[in-house]
């Protein structure tokens, strides 16, 4: 099973690198609230990006970053900072949010490296208040990615993207019923 596996990585890396080479685009994104049904829409491959082993990505991102930064930001920072990360080299631009304080000064970091739009998302959970101001964050972001890719995001493009993550999900829980 490990040796599958192993098999199907090196495979999506060949893909990815076909489809760049193809003059395709790819866009990295990190947490979950970004829509990475708009990098679909705009033909790019979203990829996730998240920092998930201790060393040595976390010493690297500690010679910028404070110490006292929980795990998963350093890591991600010491994947990006050593180039390490292959989903983040393939990256045209990273897709990032305001989701704490530690990843703001990250990705402000991370701009030195790569590209990096972030999403202002709402801090409170007033959604008369904030729904204005996400949907100005949403038209943004296709802008940044129409640029980065030269492609045009219509509307009809998002309903495609939308309704195949949608099928690709329902694949994923079918195979894996989730249980509370």
């Amino acid at each position: 099973m490990l040796k599958k596996l192993q098999q199907i990585a090196e495979q999506n890396l060949v893909d990815i690198e076909a489809h760049k080479k193809s003059g395709n685009h790819v866009v990295g994104f990190y947490c979950l609230y970004a829509p990475t049904e708009l990098a679909v829409a705009a033909d790019a491959i979203p990829l996730p990006l998240c920092g998930t082993r201790q060393a040595p990505p976390i010493e690297a991102a500690e010679e910028m970053l404070p110490r006292n930064l929980c795990p998963l930001i350093k890591s991600s920072y010491g994947f990006a900072a050593t180039d390490t990360c292959p989903f983040f080299k393939f990256s045209d631009i990273i897709v990032a949010d305001t989701t704490c304080d530690g990843k703001k000064k990250m990705f402000e970091l991370m701009s030195d490296i790569k590209p990096v739009h972030v999403l202002q998302l709402p801090q409170q959970q007033d959604f008369k208040a904030f729904l204005e101001p996400w949907k100005n964050e949403i038209e943004k972001l296709i802008s940044v990615l129409e640029k980065t890719t030269g492609k045009k995001i219509t509307r009809e493009k998002i309903s495609s993207a939308i309704a195949l993550l949608n099928r690709e999900k329902a694949r994923i829980l079918k195979k894996r019923p989730v249980s509370f």
